[in-house]
């Protein structure tokens, strides 16, 4: 029987085409082919390390290189940017962009996905949520109460590859970022772990405020559970809507992208 909670065999299937097969012709570069190199003991004090396929670096960075190539080719080549990427996990497209030259930092957080019941998992709260509260994430990490973070489940492998980071919940809002500070804001299947779909618009607005240029978001699909849950899927198709036809905070939609069979890809361009 399949578990509701995981994607179907339809899902996996389009996951292996669509981010880790050969589009272009373009080779992995070379410095981004090594094994990350990670201490054995390196997830001490966790629960349980991140889903080995996310330790694969070489099938981690064809991904971030299709997504490159896909969703923001304009960043393969041209001035360096200034990029922000929200919920970066183990850093693969920063690698990737870096090596194109630009200005990366990455942000995380503890992960707040899983948990007994809806009113533990991030993905149902609202933005700036006050009443939402747990002491440790899904990797058995602690959650600060001052919003600060000591620990995160991808340090390991951001470690060993030396991104800088902004370690902050992207669920609370303002962002610690001055306005206007990146060109790239962006964001790959990562916004449902901030807040319940009826919020994300207003995540949107606070990653244009700090964007010179462009946000792109890509969504994660909507599964089953969430899909039978109408009051989350109304407002899924809501959100959905809204970015499609974005036109607001000197932002616009210019482009919508799909992934895993749905449309999932939204490109906001600075006027």
């Amino acid at each position: 029987m399949t578990n509701q909670h995981s994607p179907n065999r339809r899902y996996v299937k389009l996951l292996r085409i669509v981010d880790i097969g050969q589009h272009f012709r373009t080779p992995l570069p070379k410095q981004l082919s090594d094994d990350y190199d990670i201490p054995a003991d390196s997830w001490r004090g966790m629960a349980r390390r991140p889903q080995k396929k996310y330790l694969n670096r070489r099938k981690n960075i064809r991904r971030a290189m299709n997504r490159v190539s896909l969703f923001l080719p304009e960043l393969m080549s041209g001035q360096p940017q200034r990029v922000l990427e929200l919920s970066t996990a183990h850093g693969a497209l920063l690698e990737v962009l870096r090596y194109y030259g630009h200005d990366v930092i990455g942000n995380d957080y503890v992960n707040m996905v899983s948990g007994e019941n809806n009113a533990e998992r991030a993905l149902y709260r609202g933005i700036n949520d006050t009443k939402f509260s747990r002491d440790f994430d899904d990797f058995g990490l602690a959650i600060p109460r001052d919003g600060g973070v000591m620990d995160w489940p991808y340090r390991p492998i951001i470690e060993s590859i030396g991104i800088p980071m902004k370690l902050f919940d992207a669920g609370v809002t303002p962002y610690p970022a001055e306005t206007g500070s990146f060109d790239y804001i962006i964001s790959m299947q990562a916004i449902e772990h901030y807040c319940h779909p009826k919020d994300w618009l207003k995540v949107v607005e606070e990653m244009c405020r700090i964007s010179r240029r462009c946000v792109f978001l890509l969504l994660n699909p909507m599964m089953p559970e969430l899909a039978e849950d109408t009051h989350y899927s109304s407002a899924f198709q809501t959100a959905r809507e809204e970015l499609r036809d974005y036109d607001r905070n000197g932002f616009r939609c210019v482009g919508c992208h799909l992934h895993w069979g749905q449309a999932l890809g939204f490109k906001l361009m600075s006027l």
